[in-house]
Protein backbone atom coordinates (compact mmCIF):
# COMPACT_ATOMS: atom_id res chain seq x y z
CA UNK A 1 0.00 0.00 0.00
CA UNK A 2 1.58 3.44 -1.13
CA UNK A 3 1.11 5.86 1.78
CA UNK A 4 1.97 8.75 -0.83
CA UNK A 5 4.50 10.70 0.94
CA UNK A 6 4.88 13.89 -0.69
CA UNK A 7 0.58 14.51 0.97
CA UNK A 8 2.18 16.35 3.53
CA UNK A 9 4.38 18.84 1.51
CA UNK A 10 0.92 19.64 -0.68
CA UNK A 11 0.42 22.45 2.02
CA UNK A 12 4.07 24.40 0.70
CA UNK A 13 3.35 23.53 -3.41
CA UNK A 14 0.41 25.52 -2.91
CA UNK A 15 2.20 28.60 -1.30
CA UNK A 16 5.32 27.62 -4.16
CA UNK A 17 2.33 28.31 -6.89
CA UNK A 18 1.09 30.71 -5.24
CA UNK A 19 4.88 32.90 -4.98
CA UNK A 20 5.32 32.10 -8.40
CA UNK A 21 8.32 29.40 -8.00
CA UNK A 22 5.86 25.88 -9.11
CA UNK A 23 4.01 25.95 -11.94
CA UNK A 24 2.75 22.14 -11.05
CA UNK A 25 0.94 20.31 -13.04
CA UNK A 26 -0.78 23.47 -14.98
CA UNK A 27 2.27 24.98 -16.74
CA UNK A 28 1.04 27.49 -18.93
CA UNK A 29 1.52 30.73 -20.67
CA UNK A 30 -0.16 32.69 -18.33
CA UNK A 31 1.15 31.14 -15.63
CA UNK A 32 4.43 32.07 -17.18
CA UNK A 33 3.31 35.58 -17.12
CA UNK A 34 2.44 35.67 -13.50
CA UNK A 35 5.76 34.28 -12.34
CA UNK A 36 7.94 36.53 -14.46
CA UNK A 37 5.65 39.48 -13.16
CA UNK A 38 5.92 38.70 -9.58
CA UNK A 39 9.37 37.12 -9.13
CA UNK A 40 10.14 40.61 -10.72
CA UNK A 41 8.61 42.81 -8.69
CA UNK A 42 8.52 41.23 -5.16
CA UNK A 43 12.04 39.61 -5.70
CA UNK A 44 14.47 41.60 -7.85
CA UNK A 45 13.24 45.08 -7.86
CA UNK A 46 13.14 44.31 -4.23
CA UNK A 47 16.53 43.48 -3.54
CA UNK A 48 17.54 45.98 -6.26
CA UNK A 49 16.38 49.08 -4.33
CA UNK A 50 17.15 47.52 -0.97
CA UNK A 51 20.62 47.33 -2.20
CA UNK A 52 20.69 51.21 -4.00
CA UNK A 53 19.42 52.24 -0.49
CA UNK A 54 23.14 51.80 1.50
CA UNK A 55 24.50 53.78 -0.94
CA UNK A 56 22.27 56.66 0.29
CA UNK A 57 22.27 56.00 4.25
CA UNK A 58 23.15 58.41 6.73
CA UNK A 59 26.80 57.44 7.82
CA UNK A 60 25.57 55.87 11.37
CA UNK A 61 26.61 52.93 12.42
CA UNK A 62 23.29 51.81 14.43
CA UNK A 63 21.20 52.89 11.06
CA UNK A 64 23.46 50.46 8.82
CA UNK A 65 23.07 47.51 11.21
CA UNK A 66 19.71 47.87 11.56
CA UNK A 67 19.49 47.46 7.61
CA UNK A 68 21.76 45.39 6.85
CA UNK A 69 19.75 42.44 9.09
CA UNK A 70 16.59 42.40 6.60
CA UNK A 71 19.38 42.65 3.60
CA UNK A 72 21.27 39.38 4.68
CA UNK A 73 17.76 37.82 5.44
CA UNK A 74 16.85 39.24 1.41
CA UNK A 75 19.91 37.51 -0.04
CA UNK A 76 18.97 34.17 1.74
CA UNK A 77 15.53 34.52 0.22
CA UNK A 78 16.69 35.48 -3.19
CA UNK A 79 19.11 31.80 -3.11
CA UNK A 80 16.00 30.35 -2.44
CA UNK A 81 14.15 31.73 -4.96
CA UNK A 82 16.73 31.08 -7.53
CA UNK A 83 17.71 27.64 -6.68
CA UNK A 84 13.72 26.47 -7.56
CA UNK A 85 14.09 28.28 -10.33
CA UNK A 86 17.03 26.77 -11.91
CA UNK A 87 16.72 23.55 -9.81
CA UNK A 88 12.78 22.47 -10.53
CA UNK A 89 13.62 19.62 -12.29
CA UNK A 90 15.43 18.06 -10.04
CA UNK A 91 13.22 18.89 -7.17
CA UNK A 92 10.29 16.79 -9.31
CA UNK A 93 13.22 14.22 -9.35
CA UNK A 94 13.23 14.66 -5.16
CA UNK A 95 9.28 13.96 -4.88
CA UNK A 96 9.11 11.01 -7.90
CA UNK A 97 11.66 9.22 -5.65
CA UNK A 98 9.55 9.56 -2.23
CA UNK A 99 7.07 7.82 -4.22
CA UNK A 100 9.43 5.34 -5.35
CA UNK A 101 8.22 1.28 -5.03
CA UNK A 102 11.82 1.37 -2.82
CA UNK A 103 10.42 3.65 -0.40
CA UNK A 104 7.64 1.98 0.22
CA UNK A 105 7.64 0.29 3.17
CA UNK A 106 6.14 -3.29 2.97
CA UNK A 107 5.28 -3.66 6.58
CA UNK A 108 3.03 -2.22 9.33
CA UNK A 109 5.85 -0.61 11.53
CA UNK A 110 7.24 1.09 8.23
CA UNK A 111 4.00 2.35 7.50
CA UNK A 112 4.06 3.92 11.37
CA UNK A 113 7.22 5.08 10.55
CA UNK A 114 6.57 6.90 7.44
CA UNK A 115 3.18 8.32 8.66
CA UNK A 116 4.76 9.62 12.10
CA UNK A 117 7.90 11.33 9.84
CA UNK A 118 4.58 12.68 7.42
CA UNK A 119 2.75 13.74 10.94
CA UNK A 120 5.56 15.56 12.40
CA UNK A 121 6.49 17.26 8.93
CA UNK A 122 2.82 19.09 9.18
CA UNK A 123 2.93 19.84 12.40
CA UNK A 124 6.21 21.56 11.86
CA UNK A 125 5.51 23.61 9.27
CA UNK A 126 2.20 24.65 11.38
CA UNK A 127 4.56 26.24 14.29
CA UNK A 128 6.85 27.68 12.04
CA UNK A 129 4.33 29.44 9.89
CA UNK A 130 2.74 30.42 13.58
CA UNK A 131 5.67 31.95 14.87
CA UNK A 132 6.62 33.69 11.74
CA UNK A 133 3.13 34.77 10.94
CA UNK A 134 2.43 36.53 13.82
CA UNK A 135 6.36 38.70 14.31
CA UNK A 136 5.57 39.32 10.24
CA UNK A 137 2.10 41.10 11.24
CA UNK A 138 3.49 42.25 14.17
CA UNK A 139 6.48 44.20 12.31
CA UNK A 140 4.69 45.28 9.37
CA UNK A 141 1.04 46.10 11.56
CA UNK A 142 2.25 47.98 14.47
CA UNK A 143 4.24 51.42 12.69
CA UNK A 144 0.36 51.39 10.96
CA UNK A 145 -1.80 51.19 14.43
CA UNK A 146 0.38 53.95 15.97
CA UNK A 147 0.44 56.35 12.61
CA UNK A 148 -3.48 56.17 12.46
CA UNK A 149 -4.32 55.92 16.12
CA UNK A 150 -1.46 57.89 17.69
CA UNK A 151 -0.64 60.18 14.63
CA UNK A 152 3.09 59.25 15.06
CA UNK A 153 4.92 59.30 11.68
CA UNK A 154 4.68 56.13 9.88
CA UNK A 155 8.00 54.42 9.22
CA UNK A 156 8.60 51.93 6.68
CA UNK A 157 9.04 48.32 7.81
CA UNK A 158 12.07 47.62 5.67
CA UNK A 159 14.23 50.59 4.50
CA UNK A 160 13.94 53.85 3.63
CA UNK A 161 14.51 53.98 0.49
CA UNK A 162 16.75 57.22 0.87
CA UNK A 163 17.35 57.48 -2.92
CA UNK A 164 14.09 59.06 -3.68
CA UNK A 165 13.63 62.70 -2.16
CA UNK A 166 11.53 63.24 0.84
CA UNK A 167 9.00 65.18 -0.83
CA UNK A 168 8.06 62.05 -3.13
CA UNK A 169 8.75 59.53 -0.07
CA UNK A 170 5.89 62.16 1.71
CA UNK A 171 3.58 61.79 -1.86
CA UNK A 172 3.65 58.03 -2.12
CA UNK A 173 4.10 56.98 2.17
CA UNK A 174 1.09 54.66 2.02
CA UNK A 175 2.43 53.24 -1.63
CA UNK A 176 5.85 52.40 -0.48
CA UNK A 177 4.59 51.20 3.09
CA UNK A 178 2.09 48.74 1.77
CA UNK A 179 4.68 47.28 -1.65
CA UNK A 180 7.86 47.11 1.38
CA UNK A 181 5.25 45.52 3.71
CA UNK A 182 3.31 42.68 1.30
CA UNK A 183 7.33 42.43 0.09
CA UNK A 184 8.73 41.21 3.40
CA UNK A 185 5.70 39.16 3.85
CA UNK A 186 5.84 37.25 0.88
CA UNK A 187 9.71 36.74 1.74
CA UNK A 188 8.73 35.02 4.85
CA UNK A 189 6.25 32.82 3.28
CA UNK A 190 9.54 32.13 0.56
CA UNK A 191 11.47 31.16 3.61
CA UNK A 192 8.91 29.25 5.65
CA UNK A 193 7.84 26.84 2.40
CA UNK A 194 11.54 26.33 1.54
CA UNK A 195 12.94 25.75 4.85
CA UNK A 196 10.08 23.64 6.20
CA UNK A 197 10.35 21.49 2.77
CA UNK A 198 14.08 20.98 3.27
CA UNK A 199 13.64 19.91 7.06
CA UNK A 200 10.93 17.45 5.61
CA UNK A 201 13.40 16.30 3.34
CA UNK A 202 16.00 15.50 5.83
CA UNK A 203 12.98 13.76 8.23
CA UNK A 204 12.22 11.89 5.47
CA UNK A 205 15.40 10.63 4.69
CA UNK A 206 15.68 9.83 8.62
CA UNK A 207 12.73 7.84 8.44
CA UNK A 208 13.91 5.59 5.55
CA UNK A 209 17.18 4.86 7.32
CA UNK A 210 14.79 3.90 10.75
CA UNK A 211 13.30 1.32 7.98
CA UNK A 212 15.91 0.18 6.97
CA UNK A 213 17.13 -0.45 10.63
CA UNK A 214 14.20 -2.46 11.25
CA UNK A 215 14.29 -4.70 8.16
CA UNK A 216 17.94 -5.60 9.01
CA UNK A 217 17.49 -6.51 12.18
CA UNK A 218 14.71 -9.08 10.66
CA UNK A 219 16.56 -10.11 8.01
CA UNK A 220 17.21 -13.59 8.70
CA UNK A 221 12.87 -13.94 10.16
CA UNK A 222 10.79 -15.83 8.11
CA UNK A 223 8.02 -15.01 6.26
CA UNK A 224 4.39 -15.52 7.32
CA UNK A 225 3.83 -17.92 4.05
CA UNK A 226 1.87 -20.95 3.68
CA UNK A 227 3.85 -24.23 3.77
CA UNK A 228 3.54 -25.01 0.15
CA UNK A 229 5.09 -21.89 -0.62
CA UNK A 230 7.44 -22.32 2.02
CA UNK A 231 8.60 -26.10 0.67
CA UNK A 232 9.52 -23.95 -2.70
CA UNK A 233 11.51 -21.10 -1.00
CA UNK A 234 14.63 -21.83 0.18
CA UNK A 235 15.50 -19.95 3.20
CA UNK A 236 19.18 -18.90 3.03
CA UNK A 237 18.27 -17.68 -0.73
CA UNK A 238 15.45 -15.93 0.97
CA UNK A 239 17.72 -13.83 3.33
CA UNK A 240 20.33 -13.25 0.32
CA UNK A 241 16.98 -11.71 -1.53
CA UNK A 242 15.99 -9.59 1.70
CA UNK A 243 19.81 -8.24 2.39
CA UNK A 244 20.09 -7.65 -1.16
CA UNK A 245 17.31 -5.41 -1.49
CA UNK A 246 18.71 -3.69 1.93
CA UNK A 247 21.82 -3.16 -0.12
CA UNK A 248 19.58 -1.72 -2.53
CA UNK A 249 17.65 0.45 -0.55
CA UNK A 250 20.57 2.00 1.16
CA UNK A 251 22.48 2.40 -2.03
CA UNK A 252 18.99 4.49 -3.03
CA UNK A 253 18.89 6.66 0.26
CA UNK A 254 22.54 7.36 -0.18
CA UNK A 255 21.54 8.77 -4.38
CA UNK A 256 18.51 10.42 -3.01
CA UNK A 257 21.13 12.55 -0.22
CA UNK A 258 22.97 13.25 -3.08
CA UNK A 259 20.11 14.62 -5.08
CA UNK A 260 18.76 16.89 -1.96
CA UNK A 261 22.72 18.11 -1.94
CA UNK A 262 22.85 18.81 -5.34
CA UNK A 263 19.73 21.09 -5.14
CA UNK A 264 20.37 22.62 -1.79
CA UNK A 265 24.33 22.96 -1.36
CA UNK A 266 24.04 26.77 -2.73
CA UNK A 267 21.13 27.57 -0.73
CA UNK A 268 22.09 26.35 2.50
CA UNK A 269 25.83 27.49 1.89
CA UNK A 270 24.48 31.50 1.83
CA UNK A 271 21.83 30.74 4.56
CA UNK A 272 24.17 29.57 7.27
CA UNK A 273 26.49 32.40 5.48
CA UNK A 274 23.59 35.39 5.88
CA UNK A 275 22.29 33.73 9.45
CA UNK A 276 25.92 33.71 11.10
CA UNK A 277 26.47 37.50 9.66
CA UNK A 278 22.94 38.23 10.96
CA UNK A 279 23.85 36.95 14.47
CA UNK A 280 26.72 39.15 14.19
CA UNK A 281 25.24 42.23 13.49
CA UNK A 282 22.13 41.45 15.94
CA UNK A 283 25.18 41.44 18.82
CA UNK A 284 26.60 44.20 17.57
CA UNK A 285 23.94 46.28 17.87
CA UNK A 286 22.92 44.77 21.43
CA UNK A 287 26.20 47.13 22.38
CA UNK A 288 23.95 50.68 21.04
CA UNK A 289 21.34 52.49 22.27
CA UNK A 290 18.01 51.54 21.16
CA UNK A 291 14.62 51.37 23.17
CA UNK A 292 13.93 48.39 25.20
CA UNK A 293 11.19 47.11 22.59
CA UNK A 294 13.80 47.03 19.71
CA UNK A 295 15.91 45.21 21.96
CA UNK A 296 13.25 42.58 22.44
CA UNK A 297 13.27 42.21 18.70
CA UNK A 298 16.94 41.79 18.15
CA UNK A 299 16.76 39.13 20.41
CA UNK A 300 13.41 37.36 18.95
CA UNK A 301 15.20 37.98 15.74
CA UNK A 302 18.30 36.55 16.78
CA UNK A 303 16.97 33.57 18.30
CA UNK A 304 14.99 32.74 15.02
CA UNK A 305 18.59 32.82 12.84
CA UNK A 306 19.96 30.57 15.43
CA UNK A 307 17.08 28.14 14.99
CA UNK A 308 17.38 28.42 11.24
CA UNK A 309 20.44 26.85 11.38
CA UNK A 310 20.36 25.01 14.56
CA UNK A 311 17.64 23.02 13.52
CA UNK A 312 18.68 21.79 9.96
CA UNK A 313 22.52 20.99 11.86
CA UNK A 314 20.57 18.40 14.46
CA UNK A 315 18.48 16.46 11.73
CA UNK A 316 21.90 16.33 9.43
CA UNK A 317 23.96 15.05 12.49
CA UNK A 318 20.90 12.77 13.01
CA UNK A 319 21.22 11.70 9.88
CA UNK A 320 24.85 10.61 9.81
CA UNK A 321 24.06 8.75 13.21
CA UNK A 322 21.25 6.85 11.93
CA UNK A 323 23.35 5.88 8.63
CA UNK A 324 26.25 4.85 11.11
CA UNK A 325 24.52 2.60 13.60
CA UNK A 326 22.90 0.65 10.47
CA UNK A 327 26.75 -1.28 10.19
CA UNK A 328 25.79 -2.53 13.90
CA UNK A 329 21.93 -3.48 12.58
CA UNK A 330 22.81 -6.27 10.73
CA UNK A 331 24.28 -8.16 13.47
CA UNK A 332 20.90 -8.23 15.47
CA UNK A 333 19.84 -10.56 13.19
CA UNK A 334 20.47 -14.09 13.39
CA UNK A 335 23.38 -14.32 10.71
CA UNK A 336 25.67 -16.95 12.39
CA UNK A 337 24.06 -19.82 10.77
CA UNK A 338 23.93 -17.81 7.36
CA UNK A 339 24.97 -18.97 4.06
CA UNK A 340 28.50 -17.92 2.44
CA UNK A 341 26.67 -16.13 0.37
CA UNK A 342 24.41 -14.12 2.59
CA UNK A 343 27.78 -13.12 4.89
CA UNK A 344 29.39 -11.94 1.92
CA UNK A 345 27.04 -9.69 0.86
CA UNK A 346 26.63 -8.64 4.83
CA UNK A 347 30.56 -7.84 4.74
CA UNK A 348 29.67 -5.28 1.37
CA UNK A 349 26.39 -4.01 3.25
CA UNK A 350 28.78 -3.35 6.05
CA UNK A 351 31.84 -1.51 4.61
CA UNK A 352 28.94 0.49 2.35
CA UNK A 353 27.36 1.65 5.91
CA UNK A 354 30.70 2.25 7.57
CA UNK A 355 31.04 5.94 4.96
CA UNK A 356 28.05 7.34 6.30
CA UNK A 357 25.35 9.44 4.53
CA UNK A 358 25.80 13.53 5.06
CA UNK A 359 24.59 16.48 3.28
CA UNK A 360 26.87 19.24 2.73
CA UNK A 361 26.42 23.11 2.38
CA UNK A 362 28.31 25.03 -0.79
CA UNK A 363 30.91 21.52 -1.21
CA UNK A 364 32.76 22.81 2.54
CA UNK A 365 30.40 21.90 5.70
CA UNK A 366 28.56 19.19 6.57
CA UNK A 367 25.06 19.88 8.51
CA UNK A 368 26.17 18.43 11.99
CA UNK A 369 25.99 19.60 15.35
CA UNK A 370 29.61 20.60 15.31
CA UNK A 371 29.22 22.87 11.47
CA UNK A 372 26.59 24.78 13.87
CA UNK A 373 28.93 25.30 16.96
CA UNK A 374 31.86 26.16 14.40
CA UNK A 375 29.48 28.83 12.71
CA UNK A 376 28.33 30.07 16.39
CA UNK A 377 32.05 30.81 17.16
CA UNK A 378 32.60 32.25 13.96
CA UNK A 379 30.07 34.68 14.43
CA UNK A 380 31.04 35.69 17.96
CA UNK A 381 34.97 36.36 16.47
CA UNK A 382 33.39 38.21 13.97
CA UNK A 383 31.44 40.43 16.67
CA UNK A 384 34.72 41.04 19.16
CA UNK A 385 36.64 41.97 15.93
CA UNK A 386 34.13 44.55 15.36
CA UNK A 387 33.95 45.87 19.06
CA UNK A 388 37.72 45.77 18.57
CA UNK A 389 37.50 48.04 15.59
CA UNK A 390 34.34 50.35 16.97
CA UNK A 391 36.53 50.50 20.30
Amino acid sequence: MELHQIDCFKIHMKFWRFLAIWPGDHDNLSYSYYSKAFIMTFVFVYFIFFSINFYFLPRRLDVFIDNLMFYFTDCSVLSKVLTFLFMRKKIIAILDVLESEMFQPDDFEGRAIIARAKKFNKIYWKAVAFVSITSNCTHTMAPLLLHFGKGMELIFPVCSYAFFSESFRHMFVYPIYFYQSVGITFHMLYNLNVDTFFLGLLVSIIAQLEILDVNLRKVTDKNKVDDEDRATIDKSKESVMKINKCILHFDEVGKFCDLVEDVFSATLFVQFGMASCIICVCLMRFTMPAPMSYFVFLGTYMCVMILQILVPCYYGTRITDKSNLLAFSIYNCDWTPGSRQFKSNMRIFVERANKPLSITGGKMFCLSLPAFTSIMNSAYSFFTLLQQMKD
